[in-house]
């Protein structure tokens, strides 16, 4: 019986998956010259956000589920959170669609009233996640030329709003 009740402890231990450490949400926001769009994709640990979103709302959510109530509530968020003003132009973002990949819920928007340019001024407020999570880190990659240069802004705990300036690199 000892043995048994030892094997079964042993695999309960075992099925148990750890939480995972790492806080993060990485946007990468890629120039389609084919389209002439800017495409935002954010990528999220869904656990982490559901956390938040059900603190939020006070409801039990389950974001692996894809369903039109779900990206209601994830367009609202991000929307809340992310003011992207690119060349003195709010950037108003329309959302195109979510998926799950294992453990990362994957979000895609299109920015509107986006303007290809040779030089933008990046005014960017993203406060996603850093007042749920001490240890959240947000990062978001710009590909405005299409040759493979990005150009990363980095927030965490206190950087809340960050500005940078991007020229094409020749």
């Amino acid at each position: 019986m000892k043995q048994f009740i030892f094997l079964f402890g042993l695999l309960f231990l075992l099925s148990m998956r750890p939480a995972h450490p790492l806080k993060m949400c990485v946007c990468h926001a890629k120039y389609q010259p084919e389209t002439g769009r800017l495409l935002l994709t954010f990528r999220f640990f869904w656990d982490d956000l559901e956390r938040a979103l059900e603190q939020q709302t006070g409801r039990d959510l389950d974001l692996t589920q894809i369903t039109a109530a779900n990206n209601r509530l994830l367009t609202d968020f991000v929307t809340k959170q992310f003011d992207l003003h690119i060349n003195r132009q709010q950037i108003q973002l329309r959302h195109t669609a979510s998926s799950i990949d294992d453990v990362v819920l994957i979000v895609e928007f299109d920015a509107e009233a986006f303007t290809p340019a040779s030089v933008y001024d990046i005014d960017l407020s993203n406060q996603i996640l850093l007042d749920v999570f001490p240890d959240q880190y947000n990062m978001v990659r710009f590909d405005f030329f299409g040759d493979g240069n990005l150009e990363t802004m980095r927030f965490e705990r206190a950087e809340r709003r960050l500005m940078k300036h991007i020229v094409r690199r020749n």
